[in-house]
């Protein structure tokens, strides 16, 4: 579920064609992500190098169940072997990766004050996982929206090969998502607008599954931001040689989707919608200290 192919870490400039630009702020930017999610975890199990971000989640750590860690636990090695590989790629095609330590995220979203508006995260494993759960799919949206870079640049062969791979992470970081909203659901088993258990008939905080928490107005706010354009049901169709849109809710019924309304709700939920780099970067913003954007073109 983790790998990546080990070939891909030894991508230099001396086997392909000068790695374009673009390409490279394609993986400087998905290192910024990994980074963000690697130390997240990290700092929830207690096992980052900064002493400070361990005991912030001391009291959350207490409440997650023997499973739930293990899972986090596998998720962590993944986004390590993650961050390992594109700082490889990034190195061997000539670039510098982003200069980026645990001691430079706040995972409260509060910008270097550690007192941000998902502080609830350390003590609340409801919240913990609802963050949890933003990181990931903010993550999978995000390769989304570089995918087109890369086709565009199609025929080189870094582009090439950069886009398998950010292909393929994208589907780990898919099923990190779906496995942290099962968690959510065994805890909350009437929490049915998480996606995978039921059906969401928009984006935003339905498609976040917010349920029944009390969250600050700041929260909701990023939430909102993080799934906007989940409700989104017109997707692109391509026949081999051009572009075609199409509504998936005026597909015709079937016995499988039933009625209208849950017919649309399918469509919603079938397709993730990308997020550009500045949606991207305007989420994450608080969640770096300084500048979120340090290295990067």
């Amino acid at each position: 579920m983790g790998s990546v192919p080990l070939a891909l870490a030894a991508l230099s400039r001396e086997a392909y064609a000068q790695t374009p630009t673009d390409i490279l702020g394609v993986l400087q930017f998905a290192f910024l992500l990994e980074n963000l999610e690697n130390e997240f975890y990290k700092a929830v199990l207690g096992t980052s190098a900064v002493a400070a971000q361990n005991s912030a989640f001391v009291t959350v750590r207490g409440q997650i169940p023997a499973a739930a860690r293990d899972a986090i636990q596998l998720i962590q090695r993944h986004e390590q072997q993650h961050v390992d590989f594109l700082r490889a790629a990034i190195q061997g095609n000539g670039g510098t990766a982003p200069n980026i330590t645990a001691n430079d995220f706040d995972f409260t979203g509060g910008n270097g004050t550690n007192n941000g508006p998902f502080l609830a995260a350390t003590t609340n494993l409801d919240v913990l996982l609802l963050t949890a759960q933003a990181f990931e799919d903010t993550g999978v949206r995000a390769y989304k929206g570089q995918i087109p870079l890369l086709l565009n640049n199609s025929g080189n062969a870094t582009a090439d090969t950069v886009l398998e791979s950010a292909c393929r992470i994208e589907t780990v970081e898919a099923r990190h998502a779906s496995k942290i909203r099962r968690i959510r659901r065994q805890r909350n088993p009437g929490l049915t607008v998480i996606r995978y258990s039921g059906y969401i008939l928009g984006g935003g905080l339905e498609a976040a599954g917010v349920g029944s928490l009390t969250l600050p107005p700041a929260v909701l706010a990023a939430l909102t931001a993080i799934y906007a354009g989940e409700e989104n049901t017109v997707h692109a169709v391509f026949d081999g040689t051009q572009e075609a849109r199409i509504d998936a809710a005026n597909l015709p019924n079937t016995d499988v989707i039933g009625d209208a309304t849950r017919k649309r709700a399918a469509a919603q939920i079938a397709f993730d919608a990308p997020l550009t780099r500045e949606q991207v970067t305007a989420i994450v913003r608080d969640f770096i200290k300084d500048d979120p954007t340090r290295g990067l073109p």
